[in-house]
């Protein structure tokens, strides 16, 4: 009797290319689930407000006048004209409409209908339409679903990865020192699965390899950790090139013994959390079409480098900007490839795990 397993196949081909998957995984994965799109530290008082894009909606986070951060469809009540074009503002006291200047309060209701009779519209019942949010950590999540969503904080433990656990190294005392954007031409889920893995770290990452040696040998578990993470090399604290470079270590690693770690989280469906000994970087995924996507990084210290006149986070800037160009410029080369007639499927060997673990739940959900 064979004991040989059977082979894993990934997804086919047009589950990474076809305007029809497209479809379903806007409906069933991005319009469902709880997405990742900012810190609350970018919204710091009220009247300050973001906009994004999720899957084709174009959504606003606005911080009101109780400091609470809420949800609206871009869109007018009035006649569907978009509210806001640039991707972050301030207002005094109200969104105002520029086609026909209709003004919603900081909480969504509608105040002024300039030129129309107050007993023509019921104001209290054309609110901005609103989106689910809830907080972690600091981290803002919105929900699209038009039935009443399970807590986020659910959906967050219903991950392959120890994401809740992440929050012991501080991470909702920690602030901004930059953000970065990057646009990818590759579907979300090939940038998801290249995450999922370190098959490709030898070739592809260089310059990882002497940060992080567990990589050497293509897995992202190192052997006798049971925590998770990867030991970094030649005493750094960072990921960074400069083995000598330190920062002050997150708020909750300060006791810590030993030599640091780097800890890497997926959130499904669209965000990645690194946690290192003095950093964490939290990148959100916008998937913008079938075959492209945006990704934004926000890169995240202890209030403490700020106090330093000295702090200066460019050598972790420009190390994970590296690395995320060389992952993305693997990311595309895929999305070429899968394109091909000849693509109907590709195969998983047991380092893929992580990688098949999520196309099953991605088949979960749009299958389901």
């Amino acid at each position: 009797m064979s004991t040989t397993e059977p082979i894993r196949r990934t997804l086919p081909g047009p589950a990474y290319h076809s305007d029809e998957t497209w479809a379903v995984d806007r409906e069933r994965v991005f319009f469902r689930s709880w997405v990742y799109v900012g810190r609350a530290e970018r919204l710091p008082r009220p009247g300050t407000w973001l906009r994004f894009e999720i899957a084709g909606e174009s959504i606003l986070l606005v911080r009101g006048r109780d400091e609470r951060i809420r949800g609206f469809y871009n869109v007018c009540r009035h006649r569907g004209s978009q509210l806001c074009d640039d991707e972050s503002g301030e207002v005094r006291t109200h969104l105002r409409c520029p086609y026909h200047a209709w003004g919603y309060a900081l909480d969504g209701t509608l105040v002024t209908t300039p030129m129309i009779e107050k007993d023509e519209i019921d104001r209290e019942s054309t609110s901005l339409w609103p989106v689910h949010v809830d907080e972690w950590e600091g981290f803002v999540f919105v929900n699209l679903s038009r039935e009443e969503p399970g807590p986020l904080r659910d959906a967050l433990s219903d991950q392959q990865d120890e994401v809740l656990g992440l929050a012991r190294v501080g991470l909702s005392e920690l602030r901004i020192a930059h953000v970065s954007t990057m646009d990818v031409a590759a579907n979300w889920k090939i940038v998801f699965e290249n995450y999922n893995e370190c098959l490709h770290c030898p070739t592809v990452h260089p310059e990882l390899m002497a940060v992080v040696p567990a990589y050497r040998k293509g897995s992202i578990f190192e052997p006798g950790r049971e925590d998770g993470g990867v030991t970094l090399a030649d005493g750094r604290t960072a990921v960074a090139a400069d083995p000598r470079l330190r920062l002050p270590l997150l708020p909750g690693l300060k006791e810590q013994e030993g030599p640091a770690a780097y800890f890497g989280a997926a959130v499904y469906p669209t965000m990645f959390l690194d946690v290192d000994g003095s950093t964490a970087l939290a990148t959100a995924i916008f998937p913008t079409g079938p075959r492209s996507c945006r990704l934004v990084t926000e890169y995240l210290f202890s209030p403490e480098a700020f106090d330093d006149p000295e702090f200066d986070p460019k050598p972790v800037i420009d190390f994970n900007e590296l690395v995320t160009r060389q992952d993305n410029e693997a990311c595309e080369r895929v999305q070429r490839g899968v394109t091909s007639r000849a693509f109907e499927h590709g195969v998983f060997p047991a380092k893929d795990a992580w990688v098949h673990a999520f196309d099953q739940r991605y088949l979960r959900d749009v299958e389901g």
